[in-house]
């Protein structure tokens, strides 16, 4: 497990090239000694000199997305709550292309209560090991990568890290659920009729973070995600967020 310090940004009033450089300067000295996470304001969000000065040094900038990828069952559930669905009926389909470990222990328990579960991604050697898992508890999983076929029943897509283009490249269910986990994307297909969901919400026991630093022009997403962030196992971080009793709500 390895805590990273949270450094808060926040100023009224608009910050000049010179002292966006020299801010960014500063804390990527910092982080050399120490590794950090930078929560920035609402206002400072909007800031294009500090934002380009903090990207330019490479340092990593909280959004309050990290948090999402603990939580993809949580938003899965919440999304069909606030749309009168029940989850059990439901073709699944999560598009997902990078590694990412956090969601392998999320898999089984979405399998485990949906319909139907896909992963549909350009990496199927990666993944394919994962259909072994799922038979040995009988539990059906798909791999694909069917452009044609893939989404074309899926009730609900679950976006992990495919962009706009690529996403193009199939042929989807127009009254779809699209949720989107790492960034936000929208479609200009003529025949969707479907909903997507780009953002979230989330609420959580404050009272035990009365001792950290909270203001109320940071985003609570991004206040959270302050708080726990750090390197260690999902179910390391699982376990935190739900004892902070953590809640998604549809934004």
């Amino acid at each position: 497990m390895i805590f990273l310090k949270s450094v808060y940004l926040d100023q009224e009033k608009n910050i000049s090239i010179r002292e966006a450089k020299k801010i960014a300067k500063k804390l990527y000295k910092a982080n050399k000694k120490e590794e950090i996470a930078i929560a920035l304001s609402n206002r400072v969000r909007e800031d294009r000199n500090l934002l380009e000065k903090l990207e330019e040094y490479k340092l990593r900038i909280l959004n309050g997305r990290w948090i999402l990828k603990f939580l993809i069952y949580d938003i899965l559930e919440s999304a069909l709550i606030s749309k009168n669905k029940k989850i059990e009926v439901q073709n699944v389909a999560i598009l997902i292309d990078g590694v990412e470990d956090v969601l392998f222990p999320q898999l089984l328990h979405i399998a485990e209560n949906v319909r139907s579960l896909k992963i549909v991604t350009d990496q199927i050697n990666k993944y394919s090991y994962l259909e072994n898992i799922c038979q040995e508890y009988g539990i059906a999983l798909q791999i694909t990568n069917n452009k044609s076929k893939s989404l074309l029943r899926s009730d609900i897509i679950i976006n992990f890290d495919f962009d706009e283009e690529k996403i193009g490249k199939y042929k989807i269910n127009p009254q779809a659920i699209i949720i989107n986990i790492q960034t936000k994307i929208e479609t200009n297909r003529s025949d969707f009729q479907g909903n997507i969901i780009n953002d979230y919400s989330i609420k959580y026991d404050q009272e035990k973070y009365q001792g950290y630093f909270h203001q109320d022009n940071f985003d609570e997403n991004i206040l959270y995600e302050s708080y726990i962030y750090r390197k260690d196992t999902f179910a390391n971080i699982y376990k935190k967020i739900k004892e902070d009793n953590v809640k998604v709500i549809m934004a």
